[in-house]
């Protein structure tokens, strides 16, 4: 749900046309929309906690250094970990999740 809510809006910020527009709303009624589940906020409390350096079972990655990330972002992330996707982004904001597992997929 977070996911298909960031697209739109993206979209509507961003001012696309009708092409794109079409496009986005044909990948969203292929994905089903998922609940949020038990499973789900565990994965997105422990990218948060990892995010913050806080996740004493996993610590950052070397260099890499602890933040504060976006809500919408931690229930990005979680929703890729939990279905062992790869998460596509164009901004640096997800990097340090590599520690978590995360397959992350950079993109200009």
């Amino acid at each position: 749900m977070v996911v298909a809510g960031e697209l739109e809006a993206f979209a509507l910020k961003a001012d696309w046309g009708y092409q794109k527009v079409s496009f986005m709303q044909s990948i969203l009624d292929y994905y089903p929309l998922i609940e949020i589940s038990r499973s789900l906020t565990q994965l997105y409390a422990q990218a948060d906690a990892y995010s913050q350096g806080k996740l004493k079972l996993r610590p950052l990655l070397p260099g890499m250094s602890a933040r504060n990330m976006g809500k919408n972002d931690l229930w990005i992330a979680a929703t890729a970990l939990y279905f062992d996707m790869e998460l596509h982004t164009t901004d640096n904001d997800f990097d340090h999740l590599t520690g978590l597992d995360l397959r992350l997929i950079k993109s200009t």
